[in-house]
């Protein structure tokens, strides 16, 4: 969804004159939520460094869910967001999101020359 346009956008629409007319014409962001809840979507992530979009997207009564704040974008807060995303239906991809990210060691040969 666009909100130059606010409504729903191609991917290959988004090139420079895209772009461009972002940066020159109003950011209609009420509009494009509007038509977001006009179309079914009623839950939002919130994903930036300080949640400053979050309090206009529930005076639209849309529920809207931060992932960081200002002074607590840990692993934490990040996980307390997916949780709360939980609580209002949706499944995150948890083994994805909870299994760390551990490389498995590979043995190295001894001697310089030991190629296998």
């Amino acid at each position: 969804y666009s909100t130059v346009t606010a409504t729903p956008i191609n991917g290959k629409a988004l090139d420079a004159e895209y772009w461009y007319r972002n940066l020159r014409e109003p950011v209609r962001f009420h509009d494009t939520i509007h038509t977001l809840q006009t179309d079914g979507h009623t839950l939002y992530l919130e994903t930036s460094p300080h949640p400053v979009l979050t309090t206009a997207i529930q005076e639209t009564n849309a529920h809207a869910i931060p992932t960081l704040r200002r002074d607590h974008g840990d692993t934490q807060q990040l996980l307390t967001s997916l949780a709360t995303l939980w609580t209002h239906g949706l499944t995150p991809n948890w083994p994805a999101i909870l299994t760390p990210n551990t490389p498995t060691p590979t043995n190295l040969p001894t001697y310089p020359f030991q190629h296998h």
